[in-house]
């Protein structure tokens, strides 16, 4: 289930915070600790205008709330909230059990969600703190903890998915973002959501229009299949739009999620994931090469080129491969083939070294140039291409080139004047759609090739690694396509 947080702070807001949520939410929660004043006549007249279920919550400060007064003041004020017979009330793990005993007694009617919460980290002993919980009687358990890094939301959802459905388990922050998501994955009974960005009421929430529409939620359950983007940063990537989008119009029983892993954590992502219903990955900068040393098997092809973009497990192996190649060629060749002609490649990083790759094996004439020069010339000598420094450019513009592509994550790689007129230009970033590396091409009267173009290419090489024939390629294209323009063409 859904839940929208309302804050009001006014029970005027409130009623039209309720009236926009229940568009997309199961329940709402009422965090009145957050309200200006706790007018229970106002609060019953609110409650008997809508019919969705909702939670009554006054939270203490002791556990991130807003309540001011003394403790012995709220158990009073929670109390009168029970008398309005909510669906569910909730209370912290720290109250008396002797109070959470009374309220269960004489309200037997009210869902007792019985919460905990922890604002700095995730701790250890989580199973612990749940079954110290359980000891005292409760519809739901809400275990809500900080995800400092990616490796902590992994081991929460790892640990809830093994619960017995009574466990709402949380991951807050932008790194646990994947526990609200992956919720009926997880077999959580609640996931808390804002009714809009600018009112979260904990840090990482997520929009339920945004749970509904981008990731489908109402359709996830505990056999979906886990897809998703690692690298670092991830926040640019639109794969979570396109690939979900793609997903949904297939009728997969999958999802797609974007998780921010730095080069360090791999080998402990790698252990969780393999826990999880995970099938399949996009890895992206800089993880292509750091990688390799945790797969069980690489494609011949991506052993070459010394770098992987896709993942796929099967029976607890994962299996590397590469479509960065494929996609940046296909995507060049719709306008002309490379063979014969010579190609520019600013960069030597893992998506450089997969698009030289295929640009040779296609017939072109491949020179890298990069700040570092030996960079350079290692990775030209393995893939049989030239190798220069970022200083050569000016000589490769003066001997001519048929193809540019910027592999960096630099706006601007070379200055506007090594730009050649009319060679065809690619920059490999998707986002913005127009790069200023290609404005400047451009204004040089060069044909542009947008980055999203090798997007969906190389997308399309992955669903078909992870997919094989449980989708069209030529539907799945126009499906891609439009999804990433739609989604490049909006302030996201």
């Amino acid at each position: 289930m859904i839940c929208v947080v309302i804050k009001g702070p006014t029970f005027e807001e409130a009623h039209q915070q309720i009236s926009m949520a229940v568009a997309n939410a199961d329940l709402v929660e009422l965090r009145l600790d957050c309200f200006q004043s706790l007018d229970m006549a106002a609060l019953k007249i609110l409650r008997s205008q809508f019919s969705i279920p909702m939670i009554f919550t006054l939270r203490s400060q002791l556990q991130g709330g807003s309540y001011t007064k003394p403790e012995e003041n709220r158990l009073v004020d929670i109390r009168r909230l029970a008398e309005l017979n909510p669906e569910y009330l909730d209370l912290e793990n720290h109250v008396s059990t002797s109070f959470i005993v009374e309220m269960c007694t004489q309200f037997p009617g009210i869902k007792l969600i019985l919460s905990y919460h922890n604002f700095t980290e995730t701790p250890e002993d989580l199973e612990n703190i749940y079954r110290e919980m359980s000891k005292t009687p409760a519809f739901f358990y809400k275990i809500a903890v900080t995800g400092k890094n990616c490796l902590d939301a992994m081991r929460l959802v790892c640990w809830a998915k093994k619960s017995n459905g009574r466990l709402i388990a949380i991951s807050m922050g932008s790194y646990g973002q994947i526990s609200r998501i992956l919720a009926p994955v997880m077999g959580c009974p609640i996931t808390y959501a804002a009714l809009e960005d600018t009112l979260q009421s904990a840090p990482g929430q997520l929009t339920a229009k945004n749970l509904i529409e981008r990731y489908h939620y109402r359709s996830l359950n505990i056999h979906t299949a886990i897809y998703g983007l690692i690298g670092d940063p991830v926040d640019q990537s639109i794969s979570d739009v396109t690939h979900n989008h793609l997903m949904m119009a297939c009728g997969l029983n999958a999802v797609y999620v974007k998780l921010q892993v730095h080069y360090t954590e791999l080998s402990a992502f790698l252990h969780y994931a393999k826990q999880l219903p995970f099938c399949g990955l996009s890895v992206t900068m800089p993880l292509k090469e750091h990688i390799l040393p945790f797969l069980d098997e690489i494609a011949s092809q991506a052993a070459s080129i010394g770098a992987v973009n896709t993942l796929f497990f099967e029976e607890k192996k994962i299996y590397g491969s590469n479509t960065d190649s494929i996609g940046a060629l296909n995507a060049i060749e719709n306008v002309y083939l490379v063979k014969g002609k010579t190609v520019v490649i600013i960069g030597a990083g893992g998506a450089a070294k997969a698009i030289a790759y295929e640009a040779h094996r296609r017939g072109g004439h491949v020179i890298i140039v990069n700040r570092d020069k030996r960079r350079a010339h290692q990775v030209a000598e393995r893939l049989h291409c030239e190798g220069k420094g970022l200083d050569s450019m000016a000589a490769c513009a003066e001997t001519g080139y048929d193809i540019l592509i910027n592999c960096t994550p630099s706006s601007e790689p070379i200055s506007a004047e090594f730009i050649l007129p009319r060679a065809l230009v690619m920059d490999i970033k998707t986002r913005p759609m127009e790069t200023p590396f290609l404005k400047l091409a451009k204004e040089r009267g060069c044909p542009i090739i947008y980055g999203y173009r090798m997007f969906v290419e190389q997308a399309l090489g992955q669903f078909l690694l992870w997919f094989k024939d449980r989708f069209d390629i030529q539907e799945g294209r126009k499906i891609l396509e439009k999804s990433a323009v739609d989604c490049l063409s909006k302030v996201l």
